[in-house]
């Protein structure tokens, strides 16, 4: 009897999912986004913020990004990178490759990624995801309360033969409507696999099946001069509509850490939380965390 109930909920989760990504004009998705967002209501956030900004003058601009410049200073990302450390990585295109050190990462793997669980376990990391200014501007993006439906961070490692995977164009469908917010926890110059991000494209309705792009395909179709590769020193952050297409640039050398939080107006059906206990959960709202606190 629970075991049925449990596949009830996950097949109605996976359903919902699978639903929204078969919706492909943006004038859909957004009219869709707007009534489930209202349906969360709005929280009001206070406190000290990371964010020079005032969220009510932050728009995520026409061409699909915002850059936030320098929040976090030396010292705050060397502790957040020293507690990563802490934590073993893993390849999740290589299962059989197990769980490794951020400095012993094999030679098949481009990706080296932290376990969820893991990353949520850091106060600094869930500081930042219930930022209140942060908070604010989501919420006005979605509509309404927002969700904490991911929250990654990884290794892409440079001198490997071919880009792979995330490494290659694709856009994110992971709801009606969402976004992230990254912060580069390492310097990433145009050699260090930055973010590259095709301007305005998570406003139009090209390229709309869900799979991997070539660059040929891109570059012919929007030029050379909409395609951005977001550069920057460890620190800096930026807002990001990842229904935009995107890639990670596969490095030529070094290694590039990023920290992801990911806000959207529903669950990502397709993933498996495991909420966990903190010690100090500084007032956190109960229904933007679910997914990630107990």
């Amino acid at each position: 009897m629970i075991m049925s109930r449990i596949n009830k909920v996950l097949n109605k989760r996976l359903r919902k999912f699978y639903f929204q990504r078969q919706v492909l004009k943006n004038k859909n998705r957004e009219r869709i986004a707007k009534k489930q967002g209202a349906k969360n209501g709005i929280g009001v956030f206070s406190g000290s913020s990371i964010l020079k900004n005032d969220p009510n003058e932050l728009e995520v601009n026409p061409l699909g990004f915002t850059k936030l410049g320098l929040v976090l200073d030396e010292s705050e990302v060397d502790n957040i990178v020293k507690a990563l450390s802490t934590f073993k990585c893993f390849d999740g295109y290589r299962p059989e490759l197990g769980s490794f050190s951020s400095n012993l990462i094999p030679k098949e793997t481009q990706v080296a990624n932290y376990r969820r669980e893991d990353i949520v376990s850091i106060k600094e990391v869930m500081d930042i995801a219930n930022d209140p200014k942060i908070l604010s501007f989501v919420q006005k993006f979605l509509y309404g309360k927002p969700t904490i439906s991911n929250v990654n961070a990884w290794w892409s490692v440079g001198g490997r033969r071919s880009a792979q995977h995330a490494q290659l164009f694709h856009r994110d469908v992971d709801d009606y409507k969402f976004i992230k917010f990254f912060i580069y926890l390492t310097d990433v110059g145009i050699n260090n696999g930055p973010h590259v991000y095709v301007e305005t494209s998570a406003y139009d309705d090209n390229f709309k099946k869900i799979r991997r792009f070539t660059d040929d395909e891109i570059v012919n179709f929007y030029g050379k001069d909409k395609i951005n590769h977001v550069i920057g020193k460890k620190g800096e952050a930026y807002f990001v509509n990842t229904y935009g297409i995107h890639k990670g640039l596969l490095p030529k050398e070094g290694k590039r850490l990023i920290l992801q939080i990911q806000y959207s107006i529903n669950e990502v059906g397709v993933e498996t939380y495991k909420p966990i206990e903190i010690e100090n959960d500084n007032g956190y709202d109960k229904y933007i965390n679910r997914l990630l606190i107990k």
